[in-house]
């Protein structure tokens, strides 16, 4: 799959021309997002071509309304690499600045078409395109008329009596509805990142754990979890704190992970973290030996969650 991230290196790329394009965020490539890319891929056969989405980075909130900017379901490279895996050629990935956000729909399309050449554009339900978010379908099929591409929208794609979502998975995650979560992505929910240094708390306490640094990343409410984490093609259950750590008056969240009967060396390594059921809630203790003791139990718990998951 190649990856351009400009209008230029996509006019310029091979292979890329005259097929089926679609736009969007596609955060999390969600069951939603699915249904779009396979129909995409149905469209690039039919004008025998190649399927090509067009995303951006950052989200367009963050540069708009940083304030509402809304946690994302997984950092871009995992994006790009589902983008992958659901059988695309190409994917332009644009740099959403306040230059990109200024053109109106008009000037947006015109200048993508220019790029790719499309035949056949397929875009989602509630699509709205350019400056303000101006455009829409309609206005797209207008300028196929002129250009030469045909416009189609795909259905909303519903489950358990509602429309998926990137916004209803991110309302599930923040209810540590993990089942709900799974069936909406179409996949294990995880949170992903390079293990950070921590203040060692957990090894002082008898349960070394590995850090990871949260950022702008959806996550479930602080407490304690029962987890699975896998790392270069190994896997280990585990409990899972996210947290301030209010027992030392902590104030950066972290997600800290205590793996089962081992103790890897995982620094500055991708840990992936698969959630399966909250234990318990966040909560202070009178020192050191309380919370050693209550994570003993917490273990014990999440051991028995994982024996029966």
């Amino acid at each position: 799959m190649q990856i351009l991230r400009s209008f230029n290196a996509a006019a310029q790329a091979e292979g890329i021309h005259g097929g089926a394009v679609t736009i969007g965020n596609f955060d999390g490539v969600h069951m939603g997002h699915k249904q779009i890319l396979a129909e995409l891929r149905g469209h690039a056969l039919a004008v025998n071509g190649p399927a090509v989405a067009v995303t951006f980075d950052p989200h367009p909130r963050a540069i708009l309304y940083p304030e509402e900017a809304p946690r994302r379901l997984c950092h871009l490279h995992e994006r790009l690499e589902l983008l992958r895996d659901s059988g695309l050629d190409a994917v332009m990935l644009l740099h959403f600045n306040k230059e990109l956000a200024a053109l109106s729909a008009d000037e947006f399309m015109r200048q993508l078409h220019a790029s790719l050449g499309s035949s056949h554009i397929h875009v989602g339900y509630d699509f709205a395109f350019g400056h303000d978010r101006a455009g829409h379908a309609n206005d797209l099929r207008m300028l196929g008329e002129e250009l030469g591409f045909n416009v189609s929208e795909a259905s909303a794609f519903e489950m358990h009596g509602a429309v998926v979502s990137s916004s209803r998975i991110r309302s599930a995650i923040e209810a540590a509805d993990f089942r709900l979560t799974e069936e909406l992505l179409g996949r294990s929910y995880t949170v992903s990142g390079h293990i950070c240094k921590g203040e060692a708390r957990g090894r002082e306490l008898g349960f070394p754990t590995a850090n990871l640094d949260l950022k702008d990343l959806s996550h479930p409410p602080v407490g304690i979890y029962a987890v699975r984490a896998r790392c270069e093609g190994k896997q280990w259950d585990g409990a899972a704190y996210i947290g301030y750590r209010p027992t030392f008056a902590g104030r950066t969240l972290l997600l800290e992970t205590h793996l089962f009967d081992d103790s890897p060396e995982l620094y500055n390594k991708n840990l992936q973290i698969s959630f399966v059921e909250r234990v318990r809630e966040d909560r202070a203790f009178k020192g050191a030996d309380d919370l050693a003791r209550q994570i003993a139990k917490d273990c014990e718990a999440a051991r028995e969650i994982l024996s029966k998951a």
